[in-house]
């Protein structure tokens, strides 16, 4: 489509979305653009000293090996077994939900597991024990593969896998981020404001301590669990090269990646080694927060901070829900899909594209804003609401009362640039994109 440039003003209906729930608000009440927000923007009320990422990664590996790849073809061979010993031992669902949580390790860095596998570079054993007051993991030992090195033990109430997942990676060389062991730790223990749950499933502290909000516990590791298991055996860029999808419509096979109803509870850290991936909540009806620079907590469903993109890690498209969401790119050529809902979107670097499937996905009443468009560089895509609509867009001056009229424009009164629809043929816009850059006619796509 080619609009006419010098389409004169048109005054789209103002949006009667309350302020509170156009603009998303700090912790500290006071209103500000939320697609600037830093990437983690709950651990500034922490009264801890915050860590970097090498930081953190040498308390979680501090006074601890590793299984030594040995053979230096850049993957870390270890054999793991389920023993069983005085008519104890793991049953099929607890032996599937172990190699869940290998996998779920193996997923992040170079390491490969081998069950029965013989002689190896490691050694893991899941064994089912009373001498134990709940579960505890033994760190590699790579002198003697004959010592308790690589051990697992559990109780058989405690065989469950965020249990499991916090084992395997102490008998993969990972410790936990206070000096702490065993039962509930003390205050004096928790030394940095990253020792939770939402940051290392190695911590015993729960996601609020680090300012967030996530239900539950977190199945497979965590932005800095991955960062000091790669930093100990590689980073691992095969998995996932395709396109891959995390969230609702999920293909990535892994439980903790994939939602499926509003009642679902996200809790997890990406990492993908390639493709053209997407975090898509779009099943969510509260008003989200999706970031997706590496290194970056986002707010997804009733979470806050629950949702976190590992370090060096790309993720390149995001789906919002039905709320207001905040849509935050990154320097990949993004393509951010607000949904439903008053949105505000920022593509970052790249060339981004800014997607639209349905008439209710930008309203009058609730229009989206672009905070950051580059015309020339970025576009609004309208071809999936032209498809769904049956609608063939035409750029006008005025509303002519034709279906499909489309207008480009300005508003002086609220210093926004606009495109305006008329999806029904009344002369009123029915959809409407605000943005606060300038938009030309040759950066909409339609079919």
């Amino acid at each position: 489509m080619r609009i006419n440039p010098s389409t004169p003003f048109y005054h789209p209906h103002p949006s009667t979305a309350p302020l509170a729930q156009r603009r998303q608000h700090d912790t500290n009440g006071g209103s500000y653009d939320a697609t600037q927000r830093p990437d983690d923007p709950y651990i500034r009320n922490v009264n801890s000293p915050s860590f970097n990422k090498e930081q953190a990664v040498r308390q979680l590996t501090r006074g601890t090996r590793r299984w030594e790849d040995r053979n230096r073809n850049n993957k870390t061979e270890v054999s793991y077994y389920f023993t069983h010993e005085r008519g104890m031992g793991f049953n099929d669902h607890q032996r599937q939900e172990a190699r869940r949580s290998l996998q779920s390790w193996a997923d992040v860095a170079n390491l490969t597991f081998t069950e029965n596998g013989g002689p190896a570079e490691g050694r893991l054993t899941f064994r089912m024990s009373n001498t134990v007051d709940y579960a505890a993991g033994q760190y590699p030992y790579t002198h003697n593969l004959d010592s308790e090195a690589g051990d697992t033990r559990y109780r058989p109430h405690a065989v469950e896998r965020p249990v499991l997942t916090h084992e395997i990676g102490h008998a993969l060389g990972l410790t936990h981020p206070g000096d702490y062991n065993r039962g509930d730790p003390h205050s004096s223990t928790r030394v940095y404001a990253q020792d939770s749950k939402a940051h290392t499933l190695m911590s015993y502290y729960t996601a609020a301590e680090s300012g967030k909000n996530a239900k539950d516990r977190p199945l497979a590791g965590m932005m800095d669990d991955i960062s000091a298991i790669q930093h100990f055996y590689g980073a691992n860029y095969q998995t996932r090269r395709e396109n891959n999808t995390y969230g609702f419509n999920s293909n990535t096979g892994r439980d903790y990646y994939s939602l499926r109803n509003p009642q679902d509870s996200a809790y997890f850290c990406i990492w993908d080694g390639a493709g053209n991936d997407t975090l898509d909540v779009s099943g969510y009806h509260t008003n989200q927060v999706i970031n997706l620079r590496a290194g970056s907590f986002s707010d997804v469903g009733n979470g806050r901070g629950n949702v976190s993109i590992a370090r060096n890690c790309l993720i390149e498209n995001a789906i919002g829900g039905s709320g207001h969401d905040v849509l935050i790119g990154n320097e990949a050529d993004n393509r951010l899909t607000g949904g439903a809902g008053a949105d505000r979107l920022r593509g970052g670097g790249g060339a981004d594209s800014f997607v639209y499937n349905y008439a209710s996905d930008s309203t009058p009443a609730n229009p989206d804003e672009i905070m950051d468009f580059t015309s020339g560089t970025d576009k609004i895509d309208l071809r999936g609401l032209e498809r769904r609509t049956n609608t063939q867009f035409k750029p006008v001056k005025a509303f002519s009362g034709r279906i499909g009229d489309a207008i480009v424009g300005f508003n002086p009164q609220t210093q926004r640039h606009f495109i305006a629809i008329d999806l029904t043929g009344n002369r009123t816009a029915d959809f409407v994109v605000t943005s606060t850059q300038v938009i030309r006619p040759p950066d909409v796509l339609v079919n």
